[in-house]
């Protein structure tokens, strides 16, 4: 899993690097290159003009390429400068890596160093027709460097770097090299030309992928972050003072508990998971009556802190008692009551309009947390998860009979779930039995853990693995997770520590209700739980 760590921060540290440019631009830029050298290539020479004007013609279209690419480096190399950061000189090249070690985040900084100026040497050599054109692309990119290096020394904005003049020098010469041998292999049918038309085609697709790649995951991880930070429920944040704590200022964004000032995580990104109690692997829409769109039988809150690189879950029970809104048969708003959380699900369509009501509930519930997203998903759909990842391994707890909804799950034993046992272990239970559904919480608990921990090494196997996952299951969830959201969400997940403490289930008593169990929550516990998961502690207040 370090692997991909460091892959995701060597990605996200150039993409944060550029989020004072607009996508747009990179789009804008691309374009307008792409179309020049489209024109010089294939347009003009099919023109009926004289071979030195579509010589010259020709010329100029390249040179217009270059000197749009060479403004666009020079710009986006500054605006990814951060006007704070100290300036540093560094004389003696690669100071970085002998400091901190060869590691996949640097190896991609310092490669994307390399590539950003191997279109330089390519643009600049097609532009010349003379003899040593290979030491004047040296030439040129190392004197272009020594401008971006020298105007930084002057403005004094971030590092001069030696490392970067000799990487960006370095991307020029190959860019100028593999045009020119190009050239003079044109036309010739020798295994050497082949071979070297072969790498240069190879090396400017593989740029173009590359540049198209990390673009779009740039552009969709910027537009995630932002947009991800919209509270989605509707309620507003009510975490006060309690009483007995004397430190108490009106309009104060601080909370003040046993002497000590809390103030809200923006950082944080808060998700509602819930897992719904319907027939079928893809949730269906209830149109005609009120309280039969399924229950959410599993709910549990996700909470992302990308500044501590932690993630937590709260394991929510569904028969905790709050304020959910109330329906009749027909749809008719009757106000708010106490009833099972699980409950708001059923009283909405079964798809949106139930995860809002979901969403309002537990954020009322948790003192009006900002919640930033939601995702349900059938049931059903646990078992082709659990398969996805390789398969989970759980010990049945000792004293818990599963054996009438499935004869391998065993009181004690380890199993390694597959397919239907994986839902069986995270949804059964003995409704004869009182607090059963804390049992179920706690197996919910330990297939978590242990499905974080296979899922991360299945990842590490195969990279693409959750945008896939995202991709198969997007049809069988109901979210307002879009594209965006979900590559900023896993950029920053995979970067996230997740142990046994991160997982909470949230505290109370479970007492017999008239018909059904009934949670009632610790309003102490969740209290000290909100400030613990939600707020920092102000050392200097």
């Amino acid at each position: 899993m370090q692997k991909i760590n460091r892959i995701f921060e060597g990605l996200e540290s150039l993409s944060s690097g550029l989020d004072s440019v607009p996508g747009m631009v990179f789009l804008a830029v691309a374009a307008v290159c792409i179309l020049l050298l489209v024109i010089s290539a294939f347009l003009i020479p099919r023109l009926k003009w004289r071979e030195r004007k579509k010589h010259a013609f020709q010329q100029g279209c390249v040179a217009a390429a270059l000197v749009i690419y060479l403004v666009s480096v020079l710009g986006f190399m500054f605006l990814v400068r951060d006007p704070s950061q100290d300036y540093q000189i560094q004389v003696l090249p690669f100071v970085q890596l002998f400091s901190e070690g060869i590691n996949l985040r640097l190896l991609i900084m310092e490669a994307a160093k390399i590539f950003l100026f191997v279109p330089v040497g390519i643009l600049f050599v097609s532009c010349l027709h003379r003899e040593e054109r290979l030491v004047r692309a040296l030439m040129f990119s190392f004197g272009i460097s020594l401008l971006v290096e020298f105007l930084q020394y002057i403005c004094k904005m971030g590092t001069f770097s030696t490392g970067d003049m000799v990487l960006n020098t370095l991307g020029g010469l190959l860019g100028a090299f593999l045009t020119i041998r190009w050239q003079h292999t044109a036309g010739k049918k020798t295994l050497g030309g082949i071979l070297l038309r072969a790498a240069f085609g190879l090396s400017v697709m593989a740029l173009i992928f590359g540049t198209a790649a990390f673009g779009t995951y740039h552009v969709l991880r910027t537009g995630g972050e932002r947009d991800i930070r919209e509270n989605v429920s509707s309620v507003d944040l009510h975490m006060e003072s309690r009483e007995g704590d004397k430190k108490l200022s009106e309009g104060s964004d601080y909370i003040w508990h046993n002497g000590k000032a809390y103030r809200y995580n923006d950082q944080v990104i808060t998700l509602l998971c819930m897992g719904i109690d319907q027939a079928g692997e893809e949730i269906q829409k209830e149109k005609d009556v009120s309280g039969e769109s399924g229950q959410a039988d599993s709910i549990f809150l996700a909470v992302m802190d990308p500044v501590s690189r932690q993630l937590r879950v709260i394991a929510i029970s569904r028969d905790t008692m709050t304020k959910i809104p109330a329906f009749d048969n027909k749809g008719n708003y009757l106000g708010e009551n106490i009833n099972h959380l699980g409950l708001a699900y059923a009283y909405g369509d079964g798809r949106e309009k139930s995860c809002q009501y979901m969403v309002d509930a537990v954020s009322r519930l948790f003192y009006g947390i900002p919640i930033n997203g939601y995702a349900a998903f059938s049931l059903e759909t646990i078992g082709k998860l659990n398969d996805a990842v390789g398969g989970v391994t759980v010990t049945i707890p000792e004293g818990e009979d599963m054996t009438s909804a499935d004869p391998q799950l065993k009181s004690g034993a380890a199993v390694t779930l597959t397919g239907d046992m994986a839902e069986t272990f995270v949804r059964w239970r003995n409704t004869e039995e009182h607090g059963s559904n804390n049992m179920r919480i706690a197996r919910q608990k330990q297939f978590l853990l242990s499905f974080f921990q296979q899922a991360a090494a299945a990842v590490q196997k195969d990279v693409s693995l959750p945008a896939g996952l995202y991709r198969e299951f997007s049809s069988e969830m109901i979210t307002d997770i879009s594209l965006d959201k979900a590559v900023y969400l896993i950029s920053e997940a995979a970067k996230m520590s997740f142990q046994e403490g991160n997982l909470t289930v949230l505290q109370g008593e479970a007492k017999t209700g008239k018909v059904y169990d009934e949670f009632y929550v610790d309003d102490d516990a969740l209290y000290e739980l909100i400030l613990d998961t939600f707020y920092v502690e102000e050392t200097d207040s």
